[in-house]
């Protein structure tokens, strides 16, 4: 008899969402997506049970987290944490990098300032103010390659360290290329707690992430799971225990329209859904985690499923911008929306935090101790939506009716294969 499906995988797709969803993907690709090579049905059916049988071997033996899309969560980074409970901001420092590795999914030829969620920030002093008016426990610059412009990241850290103190978390994302014993020692100095490399940019070489062991805090690899590089990566995990890695992040593989020629011919299978993602990468990545705890190596491995980085960041920054927005009596639900009931219905806004207001739905002004101004705008999602007497009783205890499921709960669960 077939293993049962595991808890931690989205079971209940319809038919009409499968295809709604499908549709999605053949209008962002166009005429390429027929170039796609995706999962046929037999190829689903054993896929699907592999991963079954991943996931309930982890279930006995690992954390999972963030309704089920992230695993194993018994060792996360320290930024990790942030992320998943919604309380760091992420600066792309710059959009150029000196990488060229086959997964990346942007471009990385802007020449544009510093931006975070839409956000450009060309002071230093401006972006520490931001953090410091919404309240953010954590900070992440990453690009491009941040090494690229040295002194521009040291600038933006150092800020944010001298405003904020011991208070945020500081990590930077890096393929350690440019790095030195100088540098690291001055992003030391400049206050950050955390270095993670991307060694798939230096096929696995650990010889720069040396530099940083004893000097900054912690220690973090962060790399897709590439499918072939699995027996590599698995030799590599016991190299970097001994390296003095802390962590180790793999990433689930993602296809984009810049890395679509790179990714196409390796001959992966593709998987519909939100976005279009690698169906081996994901196999690669739960059989990686599984191979860590069962050599008992003490280097935790974290899954970090595209349905996670979809569904619980674009979540926190939405309840962030709501927090900021929300009037008495009003209430931020789990993804991140207003909910205001009224004696009839019930109404859904989206908070959005920008630059300059669009004028088209009401707005609120925050003004930074720089001087700067951002601008939170109430965005209507749908008109009242009725509710019955059951219904509103239903929705006060926390049972939201099934039509209002999506502004009340985030998703759970891995992608479906279909």
């Amino acid at each position: 008899m077939p293993p049962s499906p595991s808890p931690y995988v989205q079971t209940c797709l319809s038919e009409s969402i499968q295809q709604r969803l499908i549709e999605s993907n053949r209008r962002e690709y166009g005429h390429l997506y027929d170039l796609l090579l995706f999962a046929t049905p037999k190829q689903l059916a054993v896929a699907g049970k592999e991963r079954n049988e991943l996931l309930q071997w982890l279930d006995q033996r690992a954390n999972f987290g963030y309704s089920g899309t992230k695993v194993d969560c018994n060792g996360l980074s320290p930024g990790c944490r942030r992320c998943g409970d919604g309380d760091w901001s992420c600066l792309f420092i710059n959009s150029r990098c000196n990488g060229r590795c086959f997964y990346c999914p942007t471009a990385q030829d802007d020449d544009g300032p510093p931006v975070t969620n839409g956000l450009s920030f060309t002071s230093p002093e401006d972006y520490a103010a931001y953090v410091t008016a919404l309240g953010f426990g954590g900070v992440s610059i990453s690009g491009g390659e941040p090494l690229i412009t040295p002194d521009l990241t040291l600038a933006y850290l150092s800020a944010v360290r001298k405003r904020c103190g011991d208070n945020i978390h500081l990590w930077l994302y890096t393929n350690g290329t440019l790095l030195t014993a100088d540098l690291c020692n001055r992003l030391r100095d400049a206050g950050l707690n955390e270095i993670r490399f991307d060694l798939g940019a230096v096929r696995y070489n650990l010889k720069k992430l040396r530099l940083a062991v004893g000097c900054i805090p912690t220690v973090t690899v962060e790399i897709p799971a590439v499918p072939e590089d699995e027996e590599l990566l698995k030799l590599k995990m016991v190299e970097m225990t001994g390296a003095g890695v802390k962590h180790l992040n793999l990433h689930q593989m993602r296809l984009t329209p810049h890395n679509f020629g790179q990714l196409t011919k390796r001959g992966y299978t593709f998987l519909h859904g939100e976005k279009i993602t690698v169906l081996e990468s994901e196999l690669s990545a739960l059989r990686s985690v599984r191979f860590g705890l069962e050599l008992e190596n003490p280097l935790p491995v974290n899954y970090c499923s595209f349905p996670y980085k979809r569904r619980f960041q674009q979540a926190a920054a939405r309840r962030r911008a709501a927090l900021a927005l929300s009037a008495p009596g009003e209430t931020v639900t789990e993804p991140g929306y207003l909910r205001t009931l009224s004696a009839t219905g019930v109404r859904y806004c989206e908070a959005a935090l920008l630059e300059n207001p669009s004028y088209r739905f009401p707005f609120e002004k925050i003004s930074l101790e720089t001087g700067r101004s951002l601008y939170l705008e109430r965005r209507p999602l749908a008109a009242e939506l009725e509710l019955s007497g059951a219904e509103r009783i239903a929705l006060e205890a926390g049972q939201p009716p099934e039509r209002l499921t999506r502004f009340e709960r985030i998703e759970s669960g891995l992608v479906h294969y279909f």
